[in-house]
């Protein structure tokens, strides 16, 4: 049976710079640390997400190598 660990992480947007660049170069630096995006949470969705101010909680998960 595969085992996960979790992380949450807030990504604070940075006014001035498109939110889904900042979303994916953030995204792509956990990945080469073996994390992936299990869910946003707020009320954001990658429609609303141009618009959208402030920043969004990421839950980040990545598989734990059995011993």
């Amino acid at each position: 049976m595969k085992r996960y660990e979790y992380r949450i992480h807030y990504l604070k947007l940075e006014t001035g710079k498109p939110n889904e660049e900042q979303l994916l170069q953030t995204l792509n630096r956990f990945g080469e640390e073996g994390w992936r995006l299990n869910r946003l949470y707020g009320e954001v969705s990658l429609r609303s997400l141009a618009s959208w101010k402030g920043g969004l909680n990421l839950l980040l998960e990545r598989e734990i190598a059995r011993d």
